[in-house]
């Protein structure tokens, strides 16, 4: 019975320092996380009278930041058809309001290397959702960074996701294929 005992008690504390790793590990830190992972094609389309694409437009991005927005990091790329076209971008902001979310950053490569852009996202669903409520993207807006149409603090602090800023107000195409997903941290 002694050698039973002493075999439950290791048991246990086995089991309890299993709990006590899972708890630390680095799903529970993401869980406490602003995300937007994922990607798509969407386009060729208009999202205004005036803003128009003759083609297809892919985009891939993976972003994290703590619920605040703070330390933001990450990735995206985002191009059309030719590879001239395609953009590698850093992610140095990411702001999350419920199923909106918008990333900031730098041009990393491409003809636009340099530069900084904004994009802002809508997640509606899964990748099966029918026409008319499929996960929305905004085109990227890109400038120099010198520009006097950024607002304060970016690239490092994201404007609103449902607002915009004054020039760059989000406006979407839906994914024709992809999926996005957008998570607002808990208690943000």
């Amino acid at each position: 019975m002694k050698k039973f005992g002493l075999c439950a008690v290791a048991l246990a504390a086995l089991v309890a320092a299993g709990v006590a790793y899972s708890a630390a590990s680095p799903s529970a830190k993401l869980h406490k996380q602003d995300r937007l992972y994922g990607g798509g094609q969407f386009g060729p389309g208009c999202f205004t009278p005036t803003i128009c694409f003759e083609n297809a437009r892919n985009l891939a991005l993976d972003a994290h930041a703590q619920g605040d927005g703070s330390e933001s990091v990450g990735n995206s790329t985002y191009g059309g058809p030719s590879s001239s076209f395609e953009q590698s971008r850093s992610v140095t902001c990411l702001r999350v309001e419920g199923d909106h979310a918008v990333i900031g950053g730098i041009v990393e490569s491409g003809s636009s290397a340099g530069f900084w852009y904004v994009q802002y996202f809508v997640d509606r669903g899964g990748p099966a959702a029918s026409s008319g409520s499929r996960d929305e993207a905004s085109p990227s807006f890109t400038d120099e960074p010198t520009s006097t149409d950024w607002p304060a603090g970016f690239p490092y602090t994201c404007p609103s996701p449902t607002a915009g800023f004054p020039g760059s107000e989000p406006v979407y195409l839906e994914l024709d294929e992809g999926d996005l997903v957008i998570q607002d941290a808990p208690g943000d």
